[in-house]
Formats: C-alpha cells, sequence, structure tokens
C-alpha cells in the first residue's frame, strides 16, 4: 500500500508539473504579452490625446486665417485695375501740388496667389506736399509698399525737393504678361 501511494503521489506531483509546463506556464506568458501590448496601445492612445489637445481650437484659428486672407485679397486689385491704381497715385501727387515727372511700371513679379507691380515715381514740389503725398499713400485702400525712395533738396528754393522712390503694388494675378508701360 505504501508503495500505491508513492506512485499516486509521484503521478499527482507529475501531473501538476506537466500541467504547469504545458498550461500555466503558455497561459502566463499569453497573459504577460497582451498586458505589454495593451500598455502600448494605452501610451499611443495618451500621446494622440496630447498631440490632439488643440484640435478643437485648430478649426477657429483655420477660419480666422481664412477670414484674414478673404481680407487681404480684397485689398488686391485685379490686374486690370492697375491703370487705376496708377491714376490714384497721380491724382494724390497733383492735390498735394507735386509735379509729376514721371510714372513707369516695371516688369511685374509673379508670386504664390498673387503679383508684385513695381511702378518708378518721379515727383518735384515743396516737401509739406510730399509728406502729405505721402501720408495719402498711406492711406490707399490698395496693398501698397514703398520700396526705394531718393530725396533731393532744390538748392536755390527753400523747401523745394525732388523725389524719385519706386513703390509697389500688390494685385491678384490673372496669368497673363504684363509688359513696363510709361503712363501719362
Amino acid at each position: 500500500m505504501k508503495i500505491g501511494m508513492m506512485l499516486f503521489v509521484s503521478l499527482m506531483i507529475g501531473l501538476l508539473g506537466c500541467g504547469y509546463y504545458f498550461v500555466f506556464k503558455p497561459a502566463t506568458e499569453k497573459r504577460l504579452a497582451r498586458q505589454a501590448e495593451i500598455e502600448g496601445r494605452q501610451k499611443s492612445l495618451a500621446d494622440l490625446r496630447s498631440a490632439t489637445i488643440g484640435i478643437s481650437d485648430l478649426e477657429r484659428k483655420i477660419e480666422d486665417l481664412q477670414k484674414a486672407i478673404k481680407f487681404f485679397e480684397s485689398k488686391l486689385p485685379q490686374e486690370k485695375e492697375i491703370d487705376t491704381v496708377l491714376r490714384e497715385v497721380w491724382q494724390m501727387a497733383q492735390r498735394n501740388n507735386l509735379t509729376t515727372k514721371t510714372i513707369k511700371t516695371l516688369k511685374s513679379e509673379r508670386l504664390a496667389g498673387y503679383s508684385e507691380q513695381p511702378v518708378q515715381v518721379g515727383l518735384s514740389g515743396d516737401f509739406r506736399g510730399f509728406y502729405a503725398f505721402l501720408l495719402d499713400l498711406e492711406k490707399l485702400s490698395r496693398i501698397t509698399r514703398v520700396t526705394q525712395m531718393k530725396l533731393e533738396k532744390i538748392s536755390n528754393q527753400e523747401g523745394q525737393m525732388t523725389a524719385n522712390m519706386t513703390l509697389s503694388i500688390y494685385f491678384e494675378s490673372d496669368g497673363s504678361a504684363r509688359s513696363s508701360v510709361a503712363v501719362p
């Protein structure tokens, strides 16, 4: 009976060993692998949450930027309206008692979504009138920029000067090329 009992106990210990090796150990390895996968996915989810915190605010920012783009596009004349803008510059010079010597368009530059038309302007007259002209130029409804300016005092007359300047007028491009044209 002792041998039978020892045989039974050793069989039970062997069964436990086989159960551990073939059942519990693989199940534990699968569980640990799944836990590692879950932790990796939770980390990825946390990273995604932190990356998308500002997404709801992003739509509002995009809308604000689109409004700003529309505003600046409204300030850009069509290419065919360039002559109107040049006429406005010429009339502003006349209103400020300046003599317009030249208004000459240079070669335009095409950029992404708009073009830049440089214009050489030669003026002479009283400096106060020129200053008022610059203030009027600043108030134009179109986007303009003075890129170069050269002022010279007329030596024999007090307060009189000549100005040679280059203005850049920005406009929406219509795709056709524009040549340099002198405007009277």
